[in-house]
Order: C-alpha cells, then sequence, then structure tokens
C-alpha cells in the first residue's frame, strides 16, 4: 500500500494529463461504464454560525483507470459574514488538512493508496472546469474575468487558460491584498496579463469567461450583467450542510441552458438554489443536462456565440478522484515517490475461513 503524501502530488501531478484523465472519466460515465454516487455532507454542531466538524464524503468508479475511490474530507467550517457577505471559512486549529483519497482495485479489491487529498482536490476541480470550458466556452473566447483569489481560484484559472487562447483577466476578491498578489503571480505563472478590478460589475463586463471560485455563500455578480455569449461557471453550492449559491436566480433563468457535473447529487443535497426555481415553473429539468452528456453528443452544448450558458459544478465526484488517483498512484510508482506500507496491515486475513471452504461476507 503506497502513502502518497501533499508534496508528492504537487510533484508528480500536472494540469494538462489531470484534464484528459477527467474528459475520458466524465465521458466514461455519460455511457454508463464509470460509477458516481452522491456526495455525503454532515455537519456537528449543526449551527452554522458556529465552527464545527464536517465530513465530506464522496465515492466512485473509473474502469479505465482500475480503481475505485472514495474521498473523505475531515475539517473544521464556520459560516461568519465577511465585507457584509455570507461566507465560509475553514479554520485549520493544527495548519493541516485531514483529507484523503483512498484507491482500491478493481481487480482484487485490495487498497493500492491512501493520497493526501488537498492540492489534489483543487487541480480535479480545476480540470473538470478546463473540460467545461473547452466543451461550452465560444471558440474565440479572450478574456476571463474571476472572482476569487484563493487555492481554487488559481487552479480553474489554470485550467481555462490551458484550453482556451486566453489574453487578459481581470479578478476581483473583497481583500485587495490578496487580489493584487493574486494577479501578479498568476501574471508570472501563466504569462497573461492579470489585472486587479475594484468591484464585481468590472469582472463581468466584457469578459468571455466569468469563473467563480470563492467562499462566498450568496452571488457574487448580478445574473442581469451578463452579455451575450458568455459562459458562467460556479464551484460553490449547497450540500446539505451549508446553502451557497455564487450566481443568482437571474443567472440561472437567463441561461439558455445549465449544465451540472451530477443531477442526481443536485437533488439528494437539495440544492434549492436551483431545484426551488424548477419546483416554481420557472424552467424544467428539460434546460438541465449534466457535462458527460455534452462530452459525448448526447446533448448538443453551445448551437451559437449568443448564448449564454451557466456550468454549475455542482459537486465534486467520485470519478474525479478515481481518475486523478490513478494517475498519482502510476506516476509515483514509477519515480519511486510515497512511502510504502505493508498490504496486510489494511485486510484482514481471511485464510482460515477460506481453507475451510467459507467465503466470509463483508
Amino acid at each position: 500500500m503506497l502513502l502518497i503524501m501533499d508534496p508528492e502530488v504537487r510533484q508528480v501531478l500536472k494540469m494538462r494529463e489531470c484534464i484528459k484523465a477527467m474528459e475520458r472519466a466524465f465521458a466514461e460515465e455519460a455511457r454508463g461504464i464509470a460509477v458516481n454516487k452522491p456526495r455525503t455532507r454532515y455537519k456537528v454542531p449543526p449551527d452554522l454560525d458556529k465552527p464545527g466538524y464536517m465530513a465530506n464524503i464522496i465515492p466512485g468508479a473509473v474502469p479505465s483507470s482500475g480503481v475505485a475511490a472514495l474521498r473523505y474530507d475531515s475539517t473544521i467550517v464556520q459560516e461568519r459574514m465577511v465585507a457584509g457577505t455570507k461566507r465560509m471559512d475553514f479554520p485549520s486549529p493544527l495548519k493541516r488538512s485531514w483529507g484523503f483519497v483512498l484507491l482500491f482495485s478493481l481487480q482484487t479489491g485490495e487498497l493500492l493508496a491512501l493520497v493526501h487529498d488537498f492540492s489534489m482536490s483543487a487541480i480535479r476541480v480545476g480540470a473538470t472546469t478546463g473540460i467545461a470550458n473547452r466543451a461550452l466556452a465560444t471558440k474565440n473566447a479572450k478574456v476571463v474575468g474571476i472572482f476569487g483569489s484563493g487555492n481554487e481560484a488559481r487552479t480553474n484559472l489554470e485550467a481555462i487558460c490551458a484550453v482556451r487562447n486566453i489574453e487578459s483577466v481581470k479578478v476581483y476578491s473583497p481583500n485587495k491584498e490578496h487580489r493584487d498578489r493574486f494577479a501578479e503571480e498568476m501574471t508570472e505563472l501563466l504569462n497573461v496579463e492579470v489585472q486587479p478590478v475594484t468591484g464585481a460589475e468590472a469582472v463581468v463586463k466584457g469578459a468571455d469567461i466569468v469563473m467563480c471560485a470563492s467562499n462566498s455563500s450568496e452571488p457574487v455578480f448580478e445574473g442581469n450583467w451578463l452579455e451575450p455569449g458568455q459562459l458562467v461557471t460556479t464551484i460553490a453550492n449547497t450540500d446539505g450542510v451549508h446553502r451557497r449559491t455564487e450566481a443568482d436566480a437571474i443567472t440561472m433563468t437567463r441561461a439558455d441552458f445549465i449544465v451540472l457535473n451530477n443531477k442526481e447529487t443536485a437533488v439528494t443535497n437539495q440544492q434549492r438554489e436551483l431545484v426551488d426555481l424548477i419546483d416554481e415553473g420557472k424552467f424544467g429539468w428539460d434546460k438541465v443536462c449534466e457535462l458527460g452528456q455534452v462530452l459525448i453528443g448526447k446533448h448538443p452544448g453551445r448551437s451559437n456565440d449568443q448564448q449564454i450558458i451557466y456550468y454549475k459544478s455542482n459537486t465534486g465526484v467520485g470519478i474525479q478522484f478515481a481518475a486523478t488517483g490513478a494517475l498519482i498512484y502510476e506516476e509515483c510508482k514509477k519515480r519511486g515517490l510515497g512511502r510504502e506500507l505493508p498490504s496486510e496491515w489494511f485486510g484482514a486475513d481471511l485464510s482460515e475461513w477460506m481453507d475451510k471452504g467459507f467465503m466470509p461476507s463483508p
């Protein structure tokens, strides 16, 4: 069994390879080959305004990668008011991330690896944004407006620039120091001009792609600001613990169609920001499709350069962790990275029972 820590993940996992893996995994799911199960989250205590423990559990399997994955993220969360807006904060008392992905062999059932998920998670979100932007943005998209200046904003912008010929970026977050640092660092990293702006409307105006990667629990822009042809992406969603949305109802009603990672999770996680509009008859489920359906042609995707399309990256899905985890595992084996631990530590010995002719169930 291979223990793979965060520095090793950052060393081996590259965005372009992860984009390819995400494209394959989502296409496999849309064809009924790969398997996702809805995300589960819970918080103790349930009060949002009090810091408390939150678990984030996501399972799935990708046959072409040969693995099943279970993501278990263990963290402390609290919703607070910052600059007049609700946002989710993730205080880390020990200044460490306690999130892991377990990788299991589809052939033997054995545990192959335990992978730190902090860097892995942000890259797989960005990579999925990348395949959505390649499929849904206008072919000549050149300008990105982005909300947020943290880890997710960095990986999502990197992925967009990997699939589109981006010439300029505008960034806004409430903290001037953070957005200025983001602009400086990402300009150097991506060799694209990233300009900090002082307000939300400036992010949206003239952008071909509007990317939201914030900690906000409330909409970060007004849907009536949107312009024809724009692709909007958000990554914050209601999840069974918090009610969150970075886009308002106007954005969802104005969009020509809405793309999700997983429809089932929208229902099971009670993502009311979307489901309420459907229940109220503002539009129907026929306006909503899954990303994998676009990738394999079951949904036509963008049909003209005037459509406003909303990609609501509404949940993490197990296929992301299976496909990304397999990439990391294989590359670490190839390079001799990670810490090998005895596999027998992680599996109970059944030989006594099986020698007697029994096949004990789990």
